[in-house]
């Protein structure tokens, strides 16, 4: 081979070698890595979880070698699954997203001193970690935030503050059912040999319940029918009596004192039932078509339910 041809390639490479190392040094210094965590837990070894915000306190237990957590008030409640499921892994390791300082001069000016929102996480054994949550940047986006026992200033996403928030604000009681207010259309509610069926149409510019009047829709006031949506998208009940109901005419459900079918937008129809007021007059008896569960649901709600029957 040619002496110079080859002392040409040689060096051709060293230059593209050359360039290549610089290019990747120059990224290596300049890509932003992963945030951050502000802790990591298994979520498999916690057992509490304790949030304050807004002044108010709920705390949460999971039993040792169960799986089901409850909310601690007495008697306490098991969770709504639907709503409860992922919090554990949110909040195993909250990702920051910036590191603003190594040490908080001034906590108050943060909202971090007293804090906005106090979380305190127990794992198995009795080891617990507390972190605090303060005011939102000024971009709105996010929200600072510190690990007790850290001296250093973090921000964490403000949609993940507002999650760990809801946990006070709409702690996830047990529901008969899961639904989404925005695709509730239709309503039937059957009780004291009445029944009156309700239905979503858009009306003069908007959406408006109705109800049906042999074959004639009707609009209704602007008070109970146009508040289904509100009504019974958060169909709360107090306990979960027993998860296998075994004597259904006992509890007034068979057959049941009230029927309630509720339709979703091309989500079919979810049917329940309500039977006899308990012992203590202020809750009434519940359960789901195919579910065996036996329920108790406030009688302020279920009482707005029941009065649809007679279409007022």
């Amino acid at each position: 081979m040619n002496v110079r041809f080859t002392i040409l390639i040689v060096a051709v490479l060293v230059i593209a070698g050359g360039t290549y190392l610089a290019v990747t040094l120059t990224q290596s210094r300049t890509a932003n890595p992963d945030p951050p965590y502000m802790y990591r837990i298994d979520e498999s070894v916690m057992t509490h979880i304790a949030v304050t915000y807004d002044g108010k306190r709920f705390d949460y237990d999971r039993k040792p070698g169960g799986a089901t957590w409850y909310i601690q008030e007495d008697p306490e409640v098991p969770v709504f699954v639907h709503r409860w499921s992922g919090m554990p892994l949110i909040l195993s390791g909250p990702r920051v997203n910036r590191v603003l300082s190594g040490s908080i001069d001034d906590a108050a000016a943060y909202g971090l001193d007293p804090p906005q929102t106090r979380v305190e996480v127990t794992q198995r054994g009795g080891h617990s970690l507390e972190f605090h949550l303060g005011y939102a940047t000024p971009d709105n986006r996010n929200q600072y935030a510190r690990l007790v026992g850290n001296p250093t200033l973090f921000t964490v996403a403000l949609s993940w503050g507002n999650e760990i928030n809801r946990l006070v604000t709409e702690p996830p009681y047990p529901q008969l059912y899961h639904l989404e207010e925005e695709k509730l259309i239709y309503v039937e509610v059957s009780s004291g040999g009445e029944t009156t069926e309700y239905v979503r149409r858009y009306r003069d510019g908007s959406f408006k319940w109705l109800a049906v009047e042999g074959e004639e829709e009707v609009l209704g006031p602007q008070g109970p029918w146009q508040t289904l949506p509100g009504l019974l998208a958060y169909p709360r009940a107090y306990n979960v009596l027993s998860n296998k109901l075994e004597d259904p005419e006992s509890y007034g459900l068979e057959p049941p004192k009230t029927t309630v079918r509720v339709g979703r937008e091309a989500e079919g129809i979810t049917e329940f039932y309500l039977g006899d007021l308990t012992p203590d007059g202020s809750n009434r008896y519940g359960r789901v078509q195919d579910d065996d569960r036996l329920f108790a649901v406030p009688v302020e709600w279920t009482d707005q339910v029941i009065s649809l029957a007679a279409g007022t």
